[in-house]
């Protein structure tokens, strides 16, 4: 794994942490002062992080759902986090399936003790770049047998990534996943250069050793590669979850982008 060239541990006190601070905006307690800090220092630049978060956090539920009563019980997600409050082993229907992964080994031994209990869950260690090395894991193949009707989750960590890893993830999973499978994911649609406010909120996740990667919804419908957007396409979270907010405004004003989207995808 080649985490620390891009993430830092979620166990360094002393380094500010994504993860940490999404937990923190949230209203979680898996944080550090120096999140909370490095956080506050978002807020003034970007005040709608809260609502991004709580979007991103909504859009994963409302898919889930979508796609829980279209029968799908097997669910493969990446850069899953801690899974707690409506993660997806606790908004689907008995039985479900789930693999989470994350590319934060401390991540991973946390969430091992929050799932232990549950038959269906699994959590493994992964990064995202590298979809697989969760897909042809004997953990994967054990619980899910050759079913490969599957869902993937791709969801908030497209913007960590380079074109070529996102490239990389979507060919690698089309060509795993059975006909019939189906991939969300979120990501920051930045039409141009950022201006300066986002620069700076750039230069804040670069000082953690986690870029940002933003692109244009263009860009990113050519990353896709071989899957198919599915109806309703791309749309703004805010449109999928039935909710205003402030977040696609702050955007379009300060980041010369038109929003946070999400879409489903199929084979």
């Amino acid at each position: 794994m080649n985490s620390p060239e891009r993430f830092s541990s979620i166990a360094d006190a002393n380094t500010p942490n994504a993860g940490r601070i999404y937990d923190y905006l949230l209203g979680g307690n898996h944080n550090f002062e120096i999140d909370r800090i490095a956080a506050e220092g978002l807020l003034k630049v970007a005040p709608f992080m809260p609502n991004l978060f709580k979007l991103i956090r909504w859009f994963l539920g409302e898919v889930v759902r979508r796609l829980s009563n279209e029968g799908y019980m097997i669910f493969i997600d990446f850069a899953s986090g801690l899974p707690t409050v409506d993660h997806i082993h606790q908004i689907t229907p008995e039985g479900t399936k789930v693999v989470y992964s994350d590319i934060d080994p401390v991540v991973v031994a946390y969430a091992k003790e929050i799932i232990k209990d549950l038959q269906n869950v699994r959590y493994l260690h992964c990064d995202a770049a590298k979809p697989e090395e969760v897909l042809d894991s004997p953990v994967v193949r054990e619980l899910l047998g050759d079913d490969r009707k599957v869902v993937i989750g791709f969801n908030g960590i497209a913007y960590f990534l380079p074109d070529d890893a996102v490239k990389h993830f979507m060919e690698t999973t089309f060509q795993w996943v059975g006909k019939g499978s189906r991939l969300f994911f979120c990501d920051a649609d930045a039409t141009s250069a950022p201006p300066e406010k986002a620069r700076k909120i750039m230069e804040i996740y670069k000082n953690m050793n986690q870029p940002l990667f933003p692109r244009s919804r263009e860009t990113m419908k050519k990353l896709i590669g071989p899957w198919e957007v599915e109806e309703p396409g791309f749309k703004l979270l805010e449109e999928w979850v039935d909710i205003k907010t402030n977040v696609t405004d702050y955007v379009q004003k300060e980041w010369e982008g038109q929003g946070f989207y999400g879409a489903i995808l199929k084979k």
